[in-house]
């Protein structure tokens, strides 16, 4: 699938991915995201909301997720973040979402309130979305350079 690149700094880890192996399906929090206002697209900005950033490879290769999930738990950032995994339920392909540790650890708590866990962050906690962002821009840097080392050792990968 050849997508367009993402020129928003939340949605460039994205970018590193589709160039690390093509996406079938992506999707990202933004930061300043356009909602129909008023008859119209408005741009708002919602830095509370803190960034995930999903996606789907085409043909997804164990390599790949071994080191995407190891670029994880070597980054030294301000925020853990984890890869979490969705199998689709009889449907191909698992989609996987890069996201600040603190969203699965509040996952109770936002479905108890009856909100998602980008809603209940927000509300409880808008200082970590800010944080998180800024953070989420050292962990796609940091994971552009592991898969650069590696394509470079190894130009097949």
């Amino acid at each position: 699938m050849s997508t367009r690149r993402i020129s928003a700094p939340e949605g460039d880890l994205l970018n590193v991915l589709e160039d690390i192996s093509s996406l079938e399906w992506r999707r990202y929090q933004q930061r300043s995201p356009e909602v129909w206002l008023n008859g119209r697209f408005e741009k708002i900005e919602r830095p509370e909301y803190p960034p995930y950033i999903s996606f789907r490879f085409e043909h997804e290769s164990q390599a790949v997720i071994a080191r995407l999930k190891d670029s994880l738990l070597s980054y030294g950032g301000k925020i853990k973040w984890l890869l979490v995994e969705h199998k689709r339920d009889s449907l191909p392909g698992t989609n996987w979402m890069v996201c600040p540790e603190k969203m699965v650890e509040v996952r109770e708590e936002a479905a108890q309130a009856g909100i998602s866990t980008g809603q209940y962050l927000a509300q409880y906690e808008p200082e970590f979305g800010p944080a998180a962002y800024d953070d989420l821009v050292g962990l796609t840097e940091h994971i552009r350079r592991a898969f650069s080392e590696i394509s470079n050792k190894n130009p097949s990968q």
